[in-house]
């Protein structure tokens, strides 16, 4: 039996690259109309994610930004649910992609559309946006990365290994910054190191993502045989 699917190719692509560029540009918007410091903010710290995008007009830049990328990874983790089950993987883990994408997407528009408003109410949502956002987006990353692994061959194994570096990426910065902090290190710079770095490691593992896609020819189309094996010619 052969299943055929359109090109979702760019889906992880661009959940890869529309998080990651839209606070970029917010930050650089920020610097220049000096709402932030200059900095490098990937090593230095010196300013958080989300004062890059606190005031007008880089708040309207980030929603214009973040809103479409939570319709982007609901759907990436949809169609990651759905390369599984063609992979012949199936189960609760294929149950929990969907609905942890569904809250990673619905935690991001709580955050985007709460940033910048004062009071102890939109406080509490943004908190809960981004931590609700940061833990769901880590424990589909890692279902993924367990549920992939049975289906790797020679020429993915590379790549299977990159998703369990990646996923091991966070956890290990945050070790390294309450390290850090313990050492002496100032406490907002450290945490603001680890979340600007989360977008890189982020974006990193949808590129693997979209590689892995390629391989099996997720792009155009994958086969299931009979036996319930899957093979993955590409066009």
């Amino acid at each position: 039996m052969t299943v055929r699917t359109n090109n979702m190719l760019a889906l992880p692509l661009w959940a890869a690259i529309v998080p990651f560029v839209t606070f970029n540009v917010c930050y650089l918007v920020a610097v220049g109309l000096e709402h932030v410091p200059a900095c490098f903010p990937y090593l230095s710290g010196c300013t958080s994610v989300s004062s890059a995008g606190r005031m007008a007009p880089e708040s309207l830049l980030l929603r214009a930004g973040m809103l479409p990328s939570a319709v982007i990874l609901a759907l990436f983790w949809h169609r990651c649910s759905t390369f599984l089950e063609l992979g012949g993987q199936s189960g609760l883990r294929l149950v929990s992609l969907r609905v942890l994408g569904t809250i990673a997407a619905l935690s991001l528009v709580i955050y985007a559309l709460t940033l910048g408003f004062d009071g102890d109410v939109y406080r509490t949502l943004r908190r809960s946006g981004i931590n609700g956002f940061a833990l769901s987006t880590f424990f589909a990353q890692l279902t993924l990365m367990f549920s992939y692994r049975p289906m790797r061959d020679a020429a993915t194994n590379k790549l299977w290994r990159w998703l369990v570096v990646l996923c091991l990426a966070l956890p290990l910065f945050g070790i390294a910054a309450e390290v850090a902090k313990w050492a002496g290190a100032p406490r907002h710079a450290a945490n603001n190191i680890v979340a600007w770095n989360s977008f890189v490691v982020a974006s990193a593992y949808y590129a693997v993502v979209a590689r892995i896609w390629w391989h099996h020819g997720f792009v155009s189309r994958f086969e299931i045989r009979s036996a319930g094996r899957a093979t993955s010619p590409r066009e």
